[in-house]
């Protein structure tokens, strides 16, 4: 009887340790580097058909720092996401509000310019198309725009992003990405990604500005 006892006892104790490691977490996901997490996303807004992209130097600030989780929910996310796990992104990306710039050597695809650079290639004084002015400014300023028009998206569309935030098991993460395409052109989205099987998976935008 005694030996019965023991022997159902074990047999209790080993199915709770079983059951213990079912449930235990997985492990932390290593945390990117912010180039290395670009180089995985860049194309949730960067055409695929181009050969590179102007990237601006310097990273903007995630507007993650405010947003309503009721509105998120509804309207801007692809699956289910826990208040904390938001929290925890908005959290990371007040703190983080420091300078930073993005390494070249480390982007694929990227060229990387000044915001002076970036302003230029939206002004008729684009060096790439080398007007000058003569006896008629107006029409020798038409012509350059229509010479402007003519270049390839890519040259003309410039792209900046914040600093990507992580939650600490590395599972999800959130960055700006916004789009300028002149003075009065372009989009900003903030965009919230989950680490899955597949890798990095978009499951939530939302549209900070557009015109």
């Amino acid at each position: 009887m005694r030996k019965l006892l023991i022997s159902l006892l074990l047999a209790i104790i080993a199915g709770q340790l079983v059951t213990v490691r079912a449930q235990a977490p997985d492990p932390a996901l290593p945390i990117p580097s912010p180039e290395e997490f670009i180089n995985t996303v860049f194309h949730t807004v960067v055409d695929t058909s181009f050969s590179h992209y102007y990237l601006v130097i310097g990273a903007d600030t995630c507007r993650f720092v405010k947003y309503d989780y009721d509105e998120w929910t509804k309207y801007y996310l692809q699956e289910p996401v826990s208040f904390n796990i938001l929290n925890e992104l908005a959290e990371k990306a007040y703190l983080s509000r420091y300078p930073y710039f993005w390494k070249q050597e480390q982007l694929e695809k990227a060229v990387l310019v000044t915001r002076q650079k970036a302003d230029s290639i939206f002004t008729l004084a684009n060096p790439a198309l080398e007007a000058r002015q003569k006896r008629h400014p107006k029409r020798t300023n038409r012509r350059v725009m229509e010479q402007w028009q003519q270049l390839p998206a890519q040259e003309k569309t410039v792209f900046s992003f914040s600093l990507p935030q992580f939650t600490a098991d590395g599972q999800y993460a959130v960055v700006d990405l916004n789009i300028i395409c002149g003075a009065l052109c372009g989009s900003g989205i903030t965009c919230l990604f989950r680490h899955g099987s597949a890798g990095w998976r978009l499951i939530g935008k939302y549209t900070n500005w557009s015109s």
